[in-house]
């Protein structure tokens, strides 16, 4: 299994309905691929975590390229794993708090170094923090 964050610059004009489809679409297509994953999204950009088998994220990452609603595509992080951390969601999503957007831009700059797991790790547990707090 394999885990994949990309961050990406969304494009201008995004509107809710624009995250509604992506939420939409992810609900119908990731199941079947057995990918699950979060995509956070303001401060004109996407942050995205996909999890599940190497074949599927890395297909989905490439559909993903392609999309109008965003350019400039990154890999930050990737990293074969056993457990996944966003289990039974084919894709949820956030609005980035402020200080959070820091803390994307922080993984964002560091890139093209190894981005240390712990940083990651870190990021995923406060999303993921807020996404049980959602009722």
């Amino acid at each position: 299994m394999l885990r994949l964050l990309y961050i990406s610059d969304a494009t201008e004009g995004l509107t809710d309905d624009s995250i509604d489809a992506i939420l939409k679409s992810a609900a119908k297509n990731n199941p079947p691929l057995g990918i699950t994953g979060l995509l956070v999204f303001g401060g004109g950009l996407f942050t995205q975590v996909l999890e599940g088998p190497e074949q599927s994220v890395l297909k989905k990452y490439v559909q993903v390229m392609s999309d109008p609603r965003h350019r400039n595509c990154r890999i930050v992080y990737i990293t074969p794993t056993e457990e996944r951390i966003f289990k039974d969601i084919s894709m949820a999503a956030l609005e980035a708090l402020p200080w959070e957007l820091e803390h994307i831009a922080e993984l964002d700059a560091h890139r093209k170094e190894t981005t240390p797991a712990d940083a990651f790790t870190k990021l995923m547990n406060v999303f993921f923090s807020r996404l049980k707090a959602v009722p």
